[in-house]
């Protein structure tokens, strides 16, 4: 009978702490009672969620784990503010563990950190260096967005004071509306890191989309669907004020033509792309020609057999792709209209290896081989974009 009410006990206590927010890890409260020095517990016991630390703890923590990260001497300043921005997301979600749990896998983030690190440079450069005098502020559309990784980091880096909002476009939302709450369908992604509610100290709700520094909207696009890219032409790019940023980081096959596309065909102030896995055969297959921009190329050079299936690559060597990627970022760059000459330019340092950079009267445009990618991985291609009048200090290498 004792043993009972003991359990009983145990399991409100530990209930009441986690509905108050003050998360425990069991394997980590062990860990402490036998080594004074938290450190040791970060590498050993908390490989994800973290409960039972203090925001500076975690953010040690997470120091550690990208200390031999890709780009991290590079970009260091960028992976700081971006570890900060993760303990802002900690702090943002304190007390609503089930969030916290699926936005924050440490895998996953770090993942997205490395990738989007070259990506976030760029746009803080952009930002940095426009012109004070110009009240008009940016607004940044995140093409194939995901959960929205990279615009939650610049939601909290950027001055909001030059950032308007940020548009995360995705086919897996849901559609938002305003006026009424909208009930998410088992295919749609889930949005509650974004639109879901908290309760103050105060017993006041309120959504967490007023907490977020620089305001994140979703919209539902399929860029595959060229009635929706013509939506987006009438209710985005014609209706906007302000200069804007084009951001498609992991756009795998012909997306990155669609995202190509939309900055040719619409009033682009700067673009970013790091494309990923190459076409589907079955464009080869039709014997189908691409064309974006004043250029186009045969499918046949590009596409390629496999994919990924739950995290495993299911086609050919990888390795025997890297030639057709090699083609099909060059094809990529050549389809960006803006840029007459080109230049070639050989980066000596760790993280960085030949820049391509054409400009002409229209604009600029830069191809990089930036190294995020090691142990046989070779998506190392960033391509960069920006329409006249060209701003020298973000192309400075």
């Amino acid at each position: 009978m004792m043993r009972s009410w003991c359990c009983i006990i145990a399991i409100f206590f530990l209930s009441s702490t986690l509905s108050a927010g003050a998360f425990i890890s069991t394997s980590c409260v062990n860990q402490y009672q036998t080594d004074a020095s938290p450190s040791r517990c970060y590498a050993t016991s908390l490989p994800d969620i973290n409960y039972g630390l203090s925001d500076q703890e975690f953010h040690t923590w997470l120091q550690e784990q990208v200390q031999d990260a890709p780009g991290r001497n590079t970009y260091a300043s960028t992976y700081e503010e971006s570890l900060t921005a993760i303990v802002n997301w900690r702090k943002r979600y304190r007390g609503n563990p089930q969030v916290w749990k699926r936005i924050f896998k440490k895998d996953r983030v770090v993942k997205e950190l490395i990738e989007s690190a070259p990506v976030i440079e760029f746009v803080k450069r952009a930002i940095d260096n426009l012109d004070d005098n110009d009240d008009e502020k940016f607004t940044i559309i995140d093409l194939c967005s995901g959960k929205g990784y990279l615009s939650m980091f610049l939601s909290e880096i950027l001055p909001k004071e030059k950032v308007d909002k940020f548009i995360l476009v995705d086919k897996a939302w849901a559609i938002a509306n305003k006026k009424t709450t909208t009930e998410l369908k088992p295919h749609h992604m889930n949005w509650d890191h974004i639109y879901g509610t908290t309760v103050n100290t105060d017993g006041e709700e309120s959504s967490y989309f007023t907490t977020w520094p620089i305001p994140l909207y979703t919209s539902k696009q399929d860029l595959k669907d060229s009635c929706n890219q013509r939506q987006m032409t009438k209710h985005f790019f014609n209706k906007i004020d302000g200069p804007v940023i084009i951001l498609a980081v992991h756009l795998c096959g012909t997306l990155s033509l669609k995202a190509i596309d939309m900055f040719n065909n619409n009033q682009v102030k700067l673009f970013a792309l790091k494309p990923c896995c190459l076409p589907q055969m079955v464009y080869a297959n039709r014997g189908d020609v691409f064309r974006i921009g004043q250029h186009e190329f045969d499918a046949k050079d590009v596409c390629s057999n496999g994919q990924y299936n739950k995290g495993n690559w299911n086609g050919p060597p990888r390795w025997h792709l890297q030639p057709r990627f090699d083609y099909w970022a060059d094809n990529l760059f050549k389809g960006i209209d803006v840029g007459g000459s080109s230049s070639l330019e050989q980066d000596g340092s760790e993280d960085s290896g030949y820049r391509v950079s054409m400009s002409s009267h229209d604009g600029i445009k830069v191809k990089d081989d930036i190294v995020i990618q090691v142990d046989g991985g070779f998506q190392n291609t960033y391509i960069f974009a920006e329409r006249e009048p060209v701003t020298p200090a973000i192309w400075e290498k």
